[in-house]
């Protein structure tokens, strides 16, 4: 099909969809969580087993880098997924509880780590690993041996690396590929900390947990300013981010508009109740849900009591993900932040997957979130001790475009699915192409996406006036109506608003730069053709007037 009309139908029916969602026997549920089933698909695996490494997407594959294997022995070795096998690849250093960090050009930085087997010691190595030529780069040593540190890139380019097990923490910048550039010793020592970043240039350091194991006051530490107290982090545990896991999977900002705002998990200490943080700059608050996070599974399940979550900008969700011991069970909470973002509360889906036979469900995961709403686990520990992780990788599959209709709504729905499915059979007769999944088809869209989005980025076509949805699809070797429905779908608007947004946030970065510049001269060359749809353009997205919104900016 030119136009895949099973994508464009199975979009409908999603938009038409609504009321409250069903039990299993078709009412309503009452008070009860409906579960949805996720499938699993079980990948091959790892050459090695192994725990605390870094996981990652980059260059479309799925790569794992150091950690440690049996027996707690750490491995200097990476493996990236390719054409259904893992293939390994060697590394100057071993990463065991190292921190990694996705640079611009998708190579991942790796540093840090034990010295010896067992957890033992600290190290200053750090490289660079390359996803295109499957192979690792040296860099400069670091200042300071770490181990259990965080790194986060600024807009800036700049590298923050703090944290450290057993050893002095200090507050240091890094360079890449220069090495090492400012340290100073950190106000509170700390392990595995929160960097989130508030300022081009700037950036909090603050963690539960101190580099002997010891508990600390919820105090933030800037980059640069003065440090400065979080009393709602008094109320909550568990906000430590997991080993080896990389900060940018908390970031749900905008940075290129100077928008830094970030979610993580955490756990009430009053009832064990778990709850997500955001945090918009400096603001720290409790995201509201419409129903409570599970501090149980559905059926009364004890669960691992830290969730992990991971962030989906594209779709403005989270996945949070919780395991029961020695189950073969894991949840997975969907949380729609953007309702919460607006004033609302967000809306949350429960997913349950049983794992195949032979795989336990993991005490300490990392998970990777994948295009379509699927999430890979690779590897991790499946028990208290870190002497036996395992080799095991998989992938759970959600369904991103699922139907939330009432008893109302059933005959409706019924007859779009029949005529949607009549019309499907019909056009893949005639095209002799196999009918996709909705599952598949969704995929596929958001693939779409982001070769959409890549190209309007890397050759700004936004720039040219009279841009025009056939231009785009001639560009990615499609036609404007598989564009236009991609974009509708996945964007959530028209054509004009998609590119109307990257006009108004290359004006903003422009005036950002230079405040004085004439209005008037940036609309144009951001490729807008009137001045009059420029404002009306700009007021719709940020709520103020080009001088307003500037001002706010400067004054923050």
């Amino acid at each position: 099909m030119n136009a895949p009309a099973s994508v464009i139908f199975t979009l409908f029916l999603a938009a038409c969809a609504s009321g409250p969602q069903q039990a299993a026997g078709g009412m309503p549920a009452a008070g009860a969580d409906q579960v949805r089933i996720m499938s699993v698909e079980r990948l091959p695996d790892l050459n090695i087993p192994r725990n605390t490494h870094i996981a990652a997407f980059v260059g479309g594959e799925l790569t794992v880098i150091g950690g440690h294997s049996t027996g707690f022995v750490p491995t200097s070795t990476a493996e990236y997924y390719r054409d259904g096998a893992w293939h390994l690849v060697d590394s100057y250093f071993p990463h065991d509880f190292g921190f990694g960090v996705t640079l611009p050009t998708e190579e991942v930085l790796v540093g840090g780590g034990c010295a010896e087997p067992f957890g033992i010691g600290q190290t200053f190595g750090i490289e660079i690993y390359s996803p295109e030529t499957h192979s690792f780069t040296p860099l400069p040593i670091m200042d300071r041996r770490r181990t259990k540190a965080s790194a986060a890139l600024l807009y800036d380019g700049t590298v923050v690396i703090s944290g450290n097990w057993f050893k002095d923490d200090y507050i240091s910048t890094y360079s890449v590929p220069g090495g090492p550039a400012t340290s100073r010793k950190a106000a509170w020592q700390r392990v595995s900390p929160l960097i989130l970043q508030t300022a081009s240039d700037n950036a909090v350091i603050l963690s539960p947990v101190g580099t002997r194991d010891e508990k600390l006051e919820p105090m933030a530490e800037r980059l640069h300013g003065e440090p400065f107290e979080v009393p709602l982090l008094q109320d909550w545990d568990g906000w430590t981010p997991p080993d080896a896991f990389r900060m940018e999977q908390f970031f749900i900002g905008d940075e290129t508009v100077g928008g830094y705002a970030w979610l993580f998990p955490a756990v009430r200490k009053a009832d064990k109740q778990p709850g997500i943080i955001k945090v918009i700059g400096e603001e720290f608050a409790v995201l509201e849900t419409e129903r409570p996070l599970l501090n149980e599974g559905p059926e009364g399940e004890t669960l691992i009591p830290c969730p992990y979550l991971i962030s989906d900008r594209a779709n403005t969700c989270a996945y949070l993900l919780q395991s029961v011991p020695d189950g073969g069970t894991i949840y997975v909470t969907r949380v729609d932040y953007g309702v919460a973002l607006r004033g609302g509360k967000a809306p949350r889906t429960i997913y349950r997957a049983d794992l195949p036979k032979g795989v336990l469900a993991p005490w300490e995961m990392n998970p990777v979130l994948l295009p379509g709403g699927r999430i890979a686990i690779l590897g991790g520990r499946t028990g208290p001790d870190e002497y036996f992780p395992t080799a095991s990788a998989f992938i759970l599959h959600t369904t991103p475009l699922e139907s939330r209709a009432g008893f109302s709504w059933w005959w409706l729905v019924a007859g779009f699915v029949l005529s949607g499915v009549c019309l499907i059979l019909i056009i893949n007769r005639f095209n002799k192409k196999p009918i996709r999944s909705a599952e598949q088809d969704a995929a596929v869209f958001t693939d779409m996406m982001t070769r959409i989005q890549r190209l309007m980025e890397e050759k700004e076509l936004y720039k040219n006036p009279d841009l025009k949805v056939a231009d785009l699809a001639a560009e990615l070797g499609t036609n404007a109506a598989y564009v236009r429905g991609c974009i509708a779908g996945v964007y959530g608007g028209t054509f004009g608003d998609f590119v109307g947004e990257y006009r108004v946030r290359h004006i903003q970065r422009l005036l950002l730069k230079n405040p004085d510049a004439k209005i008037t001269s940036l609309a144009e060359e951001a490729g807008f053709s009137s001045n009059a749809t420029f404002y009306r353009r700009f007021t719709a997205l940020t709520g103020l007037s080009p001088a307003a919104w500037l001002k706010q900016q400067q004054n923050k």
